[in-house]
């Protein structure tokens, strides 16, 4: 984050300071601290130079709260929908290898009726998993 500091100058990098909405929010935020006399973003390079007074202001603490601005904001959790569609994809795929497998090795062992009831499953599954996942398999 701090990659370098003379007296009076801080200079802070980071990947999140080349978003215009996050460096600008950082640079509000430094403005506010005390002792801070100017404060300079550039996007490309994606920093932060702070000039602050050495009189009136710690370098530490100001370090410190430099860091704590600079920390971009964690990521909004997903909606609780994706866990159960997420539940519904597996188990539709494990049911899938399942019931081919036994549909497979039942026609092997002549077993009629079990292999056309477990190939049915799979065509259900298969039919099932297509119907869910048409908008990227079907293109």
């Amino acid at each position: 984050m701090i990659v370098s500091t003379v007296a009076g100058r801080i200079r802070v990098r980071s990947n999140s300071l080349k978003s215009r909405s996050f460096a600008e929010q950082v640079q509000r935020g430094a403005e506010g601290l005390a002792g801070v006399a100017e404060v300079r973003t550039n996007l490309a390079a994606g920093s932060v130079v702070v000039i602050y007074d050495v009189r009136e202001v710690d370098a530490e603490a100001l370090e410190s709260a430099l860091e704590a601005l600079c920390l971009p904001v964690p990521a909004a959790r997903r909606p609780a929908t994706a866990g159960f569609s997420r539940q519904l994809n597996r188990a539709t795929k494990i049911g899938m290898v399942a019931s081919l497998g036994s549909a497979v090795a039942l026609g092997f062992m002549g077993k009629k009726k079990a292999h056309i009831g477990f190939g049915t499953a799979f065509l259900a599954l298969a039919g099932m998993h297509i119907w869910r996942n048409q908008r990227t398999l079907l293109r």
